[in-house]
């Protein structure tokens, strides 16, 4: 019988290099990992009884890189929430976690006009700016100071995530095997894929290869 999956995660690495690779700008490279993120989510939803993907696609660690990354990135996102693009066409919800203080409230506002649509669809997807596993971590301790014997239930409704079922599945394309600070509590009994392709790259076959695999590990949760 195949195993029940409610959430998939991936951390887009590699579009950088993918610039690099093809010798083009930036802008087109994040730009193209941007419509990548939507076809492949489109792609699992309308196959899989899979509700949440969710994906890494800026992190606060990634503010060391300098202004000229975090620039494009910013006007990718511009691009991305344009309610001209498909974006509007879309069959799923679209949600953003992160610490935004580096958008300006014109950006934060379309964050949550977006954010608004498409509330009638159960599926969603979650897109993780300027993020930290340890920051989510240590927020949520703090938001419980006042509770003397924190419970991992409690710990847990008040990270990022609450309310979404953890992760069963996380794809790391770019070819580095390490989750780089994304989802640390969510994540202690994923399963993980690496994948040496570079975001941009990766395809639908990679999907359904990788759940295929997925499908037959025996999952014991430590017991």
């Amino acid at each position: 019988m195949s195993k029940k999956i409610d959430h998939v995660a991936f951390i887009m690495d590699g579009n950088n290099r993918w610039s690099k690779k093809n010798r083009i700008s930036k802008y087109k490279s994040y730009h193209k990992g941007a419509k990548k993120l939507i076809e492949i989510t489109t792609f699992i939803f309308e196959r899989y009884d899979i509700n949440y993907v969710s994906a890494f696609a800026l992190s606060k660690h990634n503010f060391k890189r300098g202004s000229v990354l975090i620039n494009v990135i910013k006007n990718v996102l511009i691009d991305f929430l344009d309610p001209t693009n498909d974006i509007t066409n879309i069959k799923f919800r679209i949600k953003f976690k992160g610490n935004f203080s580096f958008l300006s409230k014109s950006i934060i506002e379309k964050l949550k006009n977006i954010e608004k649509n498409n509330i009638k669809y159960k599926k969603q997807l979650v897109i993780y700016l300027n993020y930290s596993g340890k920051d989510d971590i240590l927020n949520s301790i703090k938001s419980l100071n006042s509770i003397k014997n924190i419970t991992k239930k409690q710990l847990h409704s008040n990270l990022s995530s609450s309310g979404i079922p953890d992760p069963d599945i996380l794809i790391r394309t770019g070819g580095f095997k390490r989750i780089s600070d994304f989802m640390l509590y969510q994540l202690s009994f994923t399963e993980l894929f690496f994948k040496k392709k570079l975001w941009p790259d990766i395809n639908k076959s990679d999907i359904k290869n990788i759940i295929n695999e997925f499908h037959r590990i025996d999952r014991k949760f430590g017991n």
